[in-house]
């Protein structure tokens, strides 16, 4: 039996696609919804905090695995494959995510580190600190830059998907 490499690249790549999709929508509407309805700066920025800590480690890999494994794939089965083209859009799709996390997310990201580093480094909130409302603003702003990274994502598992079932 001869293992069809560009279908299991293509397969463990939608499969990653599909699981980062699947759980920035999950993301989006348990956690981060409930976030923005706590009334306590300091809770919201640790419950943020807990959201971003474990996406920062998860996130590369997943979208730079599936990202080049649909573009592998797309090489392995070559130009003349009917899931040429939908392996290219999802590997692009991918990788506007990483631009779209550098360019739109990270700025957002560094405000509320810093209301996470102060508040780390004191034991009560002092008046300099952000407000509550400035700090669900940007945790809400995140919430919307983060969804907009998962439909990225779900339109890669989506043209992944397509091109798996033109195999």
């Amino acid at each position: 039996m001869t293992i069809n490499w560009a279908q299991a690249v293509q397969l463990t790549s939608l499969l990653l696609a599909t699981h980062s999709s699947g759980y920035g929508l999950c993301s989006d509407r348990l956690a981060l919804h409930n976030v923005l309805l706590l009334s306590d700066r300091d809770t919201i920025t640790r419950q943020w905090f807990r959201a971003w800590d474990f996406g920062r480690q998860y996130g590369p890999v997943v979208v730079t695995g599936s990202g080049l494994g649909f573009f592998g794939a797309a090489l392995l089965d070559g130009v003349d494959s009917p899931g040429f083209s939908l392996n290219i859009s999802a590997a692009v799709s991918m990788g506007l995510v990483v631009f779209y996390t550098v360019f739109c997310v990270f700025p957002v990201n560094d405000k509320l580190l810093a209301a996470h580093s102060r508040l780390i480094s004191q034991k009560k909130s002092d008046d300099a600190s952000q407000t509550t409302d400035e700090i669900r603003n940007l945790a809400a702003a995140w919430k919307i830059a983060d969804l907009k990274r998962t439909l990225l994502s779900t339109f890669a598992a989506v043209a992944g998907l397509i091109a798996a079932c033109k195999q």
